[in-house]
Formats: structure tokens, sequence, C-alpha cells
């Protein structure tokens, strides 16, 4: 099967790039002159100047963090008691870090006056990066985002595959069109709406201290933590449901017909789903670039590179049972990342990505092996 060949090659380098970009930082404008500030107090009116300062120490719960200016949007004073100052930072992946600020001075030229800013409550300065501009840059940051859009939207086709496969073989084509178009479809919709997808990050409420939710940063649920966490267990749930399915039907042996799905409840679980990869895909997307062209541009692109390679991974899946294990494995270990990402747990992607990579390498090592070994010997004995 060359075809399927060159399709895991190609599916393998996606997830080799994902780990390799997703292992860093977001990439951080390069210092350049003065970094401008916006001043806002309450009850006193916006005042503009330039930030006399480099770095913003604080104590969060990793430890004592130094955060470079050029990846902060902004601070806020959230109180003051005695020596402790309460800050929290938005960064420029969107973000947000509550802590202790250790940082004591915050001088700021006004005018013609350079002086330390009085760190009192509700006190906030906006950090006024430098957009990049011109076509290079844009480009770039084109080709970056879809690589990574095509690269979060592997989870997405190999969930289609998989639930997709369960309807009759007529049908399977247009689910996999309507998903494909409903999952481009919310990501738009998410982007056209990025005020509500900022205030999303917005704690609805705060749970009681647990023994392991210690951090009252991870104790904050919002709408998206919700969602990530339904998300989450509706992934991990499916998928352990399909895998046990899958067991069972093996040992039941081969006479055993499976029952096909209804049409509407396979585009109902593929609707869902969709929902939850696209609000982690917009969040990524709005971190990695400013211009709303650019990442409306990345989805389209990445959507149809989605849609040309969805069939053929279906039928490979759906032809190789140890593939469909190892995705139905991949989905339950996404599941748990998300459910963990919901409760203030950040785990870096990058490693996630490279886990199923490797996976991925050694299940075609094992394929090429039992090819070979199925291949008869000139006595007429396999190898």
């Amino acid at each position: 099967m060359p075809n399927a060949r060159r399709l895991l090659s190609l599916f393998v380098a996606g997830l080799v790039i994902a780990s390799v970009v997703g292992a860093g930082d977001p990439p951080a404008d390069a210092p350049a002159g003065e970094l401008r500030v916006q001043i806002e107090r309450p009850n006193e009116p916006t005042a503009d100047g330039v930030a006399r300062f480099r770095t913003l120490r604080m104590q969060v719960s990793a430890g004592a963090i130094d955060f470079d200016l050029h990846k902060v949007r902004s601070v806020v004073i959230d109180s003051v008691d005695g020596e402790v100052v309460s800050a929290s930072a938005e960064l420029t992946d969107h973000s947000r870090m509550h802590g202790q600020l250790l940082t004591r001075e915050l001088p700021v030229t006004v005018g013609d006056k350079t002086e330390p800013l009085p760190l009192a409550e509700g006190l906030k300065v906006k950090f006024l990066h430098p957009k990049k501009t011109g076509l290079t840059a844009a480009l770039i940051g084109l080709l970056t985002l879809t690589v990574m859009e095509i690269v979060l939207g592997i989870d997405n086709i190999i969930f289609l595959a998989i639930v997709a496969g369960k309807l009759p073989e007529r049908q399977q084509p247009l689910a996999r069109r309507i998903g494909l178009l409903a999952a481009l479809g919310t990501r738009l919709l998410l982007l056209l709406t990025l005020t509500w997808l900022m205030a999303a990050t917005k704690p609805l409420f705060t749970l009681p201290d647990l023994p392991f939710l210690h951090d009252p940063e991870a104790r904050g649920i919002s709408i998206r933590d919700l969602v990530l966490l339904l998300g989450g267990l509706f992934l991990i749930g499916k998928s352990t449901k399909e895998i046990h399915e899958k067991i069972e039907h093996a040992e039941a042996g081969p006479s055993v017909a499976k029952k096909a799905a209804g049409f509407a409840a396979v585009i109902v679980q593929i609707a869902v789903i969709d929902i939850i990869f696209s609000l982690d895909s917009v969040i990524t997307a709005v971190g990695m670039v400013e211009d709303l062209w650019v990442m409306i541009v990345a989805m389209v692109l990445a959507v149809g590179v989605m849609v040309a390679f969805a069939e053929p991974i279906s039928r490979f899946v759906d032809k190789n049972p140890s593939i469909k294990l190892l995705a139905l494995s991949f989905l339950i270990l996404i599941g748990a990342l998300l459910v963990a990402e919901s409760l203030g747990q950040h785990i870096d992607k990058g490693y996630i990505y490279f886990a199923m990579a490797f996976a991925v390498v050694i299940e075609l090592v094992n394929m090429r092996l039992r090819k070979a070994e199925a291949v008869p010997s000139p006595n007429g004995e396999g190898i």
C-alpha cells in the first residue's frame, strides 16, 4: 500500500513538526527600542508612557519566574496587603498567570518625568508591542499556523475516521465532509467572536481546596475549562467504548455482523467533538498571530488538507485493526490531556505529539515485520 505508507509518513512528519514547534514558548517580539505602555488607574484618565524596565518577576505556582516584557500583554494589581502584592499577567499567547509580584518597582516615563508607578489595587499596565508588518512576516505566520492547524486537526480526522466508519459505506464520505465543514464553520465562528472567546477564560466559580487542587489558579473554573473537561471525558469514554466493542467483536468471530450506526447520531457526535477541537485550535491561532485574515486563511487551508486526506486515512485505519486501536489510544491520551488542562495542569503538547509519533513509528515497523513473516519462503514456509 504505497499510498498508505506515504500518508503515514506525512502523519509522522506532522507529529514531529508539532513536537518541535510545540516544545518551545510562543515566539516573542524582538526587542526593538522603547516599549510603550498605557497606564490605567481607577477613577483616573489613561496615561501613555515608556517602560524603563525589561522584566517582570512573579511568584507563581511553578515558582519564581522572570517574564520578558515582550511576552507580556498587560499586568494588573489585584490586591496589596503590606509587602504582598497579588497580580495577574496576561501573556502574548493569551494565557494568564496569577501570583505575587516580586518586581517592587515599575519605572515608567510619562512626559518628561520618570518615576516608579505606585503599586495600588486596580493599577493596570498595558504593554504596546510593535506590530509585525510586511508580506514576509504575514506569510511566515500563515505557513507556521497552517502547519500547526493541520497537526492539531489530526486528532479530528482520526475521530472522524472511527465514527464515520460505523456508518454504511455509501454514507461515510458525506459524513466526513459534513464533519470537516462543520469544523471549519465552528472555527470561523469562534474567530469572529474573539471577545467572547477571551472572556471564556475568566473563572465562573472556584472549587474548594482539594487534595490535588491547592493552586487558586487551578481551582478557578471557566467556560473554556468546562468545555475541555466535558470534551476530554467524552473522548475518553467514547474511545474506551470503541476499544471494548472492537475486542468483543473480535472474540465473537467474523461471522457476527456489526450493527451500523444511525447517520444523525454520528453527525451529533462529530458536531460535539468539533466544538472541543475548535476551541483549542482557535486559542492556539490567536496566540500565534495577530492578523485575523491570516488566521482565517490558515484555517481554510488546514481544513482543505484535512478534506483531501480524510478518506485515505479513514480507509487505512479501517483496514488495519492495530492502527485503529493505536488511534483510539491516541484519543484517550488527548482526552486525558484535555481533562488535565481544564484543571489547570498545563502539559506541554510537544511531548504528547512526540510520544504519538514514536508509537506510530514502532507500529509501522511491526507492520513491516508481520508482512515479511507472512511471505512464504522458497521451501513453502513463512520467513
